[in-house]
């Protein structure tokens, strides 16, 4: 199924590069969000987006602008939740179904502080409730809002660059290889998605 969403994306980019932009503001910006974020493989979805980059389907400094301006906004609208909703976002099913994502979050928060939404950027399925929790804690928007853009912008680049270096690498083999580069691709997501399920996988006693 996965792969089905990748190919649509990819396609999507392919044939609107108009509109590529836009759909990569939107790619960035739910992966961003709270719940959304967490199940959506973000890491995933921008290598793929970072191999369009290397064949010239898409520019990298606009891409990584969209993707950065996608990325800040997701965390900005997760921030704006917390801050109203406070500690009721604890009794959201889905949250109650799954109390140790936001426990992990609020343990991260305390342990970092504000540096918790730069480092919490790049740690897996919890960058997406970091902000959440920033703003259930009542952090200032003052402090909250000048980390945020940094981060977001150094994790455009951060996740994208893999994507660039595979479809360099790809792009340059050839040309038997290349002409199936979407299969290459997903193979070499799903490489990346089972490295990290095999990482988050708890280790046995």
């Amino acid at each position: 199924m996965f792969a089905d969403i990748l190919n649509v994306i990819i396609q999507w980019v392919t044939d609107y590069p108009l509109w590529s932009g836009a759909i990569i503001f939107l790619v960035a910006m739910l992966e961003s969000l709270a719940i959304i974020g967490v199940v959506v493989p973000g890491v995933a979805i921008m290598f793929a987006i970072g191999t369009l980059i290397s064949n010239g389907t898409l520019d990298m400094f606009t891409t990584t602008l969209w993707a950065a301006a996608g990325a800040s906004v997701g965390d900005g609208l997760s921030f704006a939740l917390g801050k109203h909703y406070k500690d009721k976002i604890h009794t959201i099913p889905w949250f109650k179904k799954r109390p140790d994502v936001l426990n992990k979050g609020h343990v991260f928060f305390e342990k970092y502080g504000v540096l918790s939404i730069l480092i919490g950027r790049f740690v897996g399925p919890i960058r997406a409730v970091i902000p959440l929790v920033a703003g259930i804690l009542d952090m200032p928007l003052k402090q909250y809002l000048p980390i945020n853009i940094i981060a977001s912008i150094l994790w455009a680049p951060a996740y994208l660059f893999p994507g660039l270096i595979f479809g360099n690498t790809l792009f340059s083999t050839p040309s038997s290889l290349s002409e199936n580069w979407p299969i290459w691709l997903v193979i070499a997501v799903l490489i990346v998605l089972l490295a990290k399920f095999i990482h988050k996988k708890p280790k046995s006693d």
